[in-house]
């Protein structure tokens, strides 16, 4: 240039930063600009979830539970249906419960390996949604690109939390595995003063004290205030908020999926 003057331009986030969002937050949101410079890490992050499900169904662990499930649900039947229905009626309810139980094991797999990918980039494009309004509440100027970009960092915790997961359930050869708190009221059997109903609310809710999870809320809390989107108490308070409402609806999630039949 005629003035001698140098552009010096700043290198942004991107894939590459990743390991270094998990362990050192604050140095790679001091770089993030206002400018969509995710993309690959959505794309990585994306494509990691999906690979944790891929691995799931291919571990066969999905077809396992079915089949287990599957025997259980028809040993029942003949137990309690041997003597009063006839003999064709119960071969007709077996196969129905069969046909079940290939619906169960498809819709399981379609969930693990599609649904996930979308609620991971919904989670995403929400949460920074969510954030976008609070921070023009607080008369500041959010920043969309800023915001999906701590998201979508933040995500690669709740990948790690996946692995982790995925290593438990091929270690001990099943799928109900938990790394939360929640496995505490799997230890407690419901009766007396803790119903069905009451165990599963809890269990669900204290899902939300995940070490993978507060891992994701941490990244977010560093992310918020390193690029002074929110600080102080106003990021403190939404966060806590957007994490125990979290909890709050996988507890209402684990209520909703009890078996309808027997006390709560």
């Amino acid at each position: 240039m005629s003035s001698g003057l140098a552009i010096v331009k700043r290198a942004t986030v991107g894939a590459a930063d990743i390991p270094l969002a998990l362990l050192s937050p604050s140095r790679v949101f001091a770089r993030v600009e206002d400018v969509p410079a995710y993309g690959w890490s959505l794309v990585l992050l994306l494509t990691c979830v999906t690979l944790i499900g891929w691995a799931t169904v291919e571990s066969g662990l999905i077809d396992v539970e079915v089949d287990r499930g599957v025997q259980q649900r028809i040993a029942n039947l003949e137990k309690q249906q041997r003597d009063v229905v006839e003999r064709s009626t119960l071969s007709k309810m077996i196969e129905e419960t069969r046909k079940e139980g290939e619906f169960f094991r498809l819709m399981t797999r379609t969930q693990v390996v599609a649904f996930k990918p979308i609620v991971t980039l919904a989670t995403v494009l929400l949460l920074a949604a969510l954030f976008y309004g609070v921070v023009a509440l607080t008369g500041k100027k959010p920043e969309w690109h800023t915001l999906i970009t701590i998201f979508v960092f933040a995500g690669f915790a709740d990948v790690l939390g996946g692995l982790f997961r995925l290593g438990m359930m091929l270690s001990l050869r099943t799928l109900d595995v938990d790394s939360s708190l929640g496995v505490a009221i799997k230890l407690i059997e419901p009766g007396g003063e803790l119903s069905r109903t009451t165990a599963a609310a809890l269990g669900g809710f204290l899902t939300a004290l995940d070490p993978f999870r507060i891992w994701f809320w941490v990244i977010v809390i560093v992310g918020l205030s390193r690029t002074s989107q929110l600080r102080g108490w106003k990021l403190g308070t939404v966060c806590t908020l957007c994490w125990l409402a979290a909890g709050g609806l996988r507890a209402a999630l684990a209520v909703a999926a009890m078996p309808a039949a027997g006390p709560t």
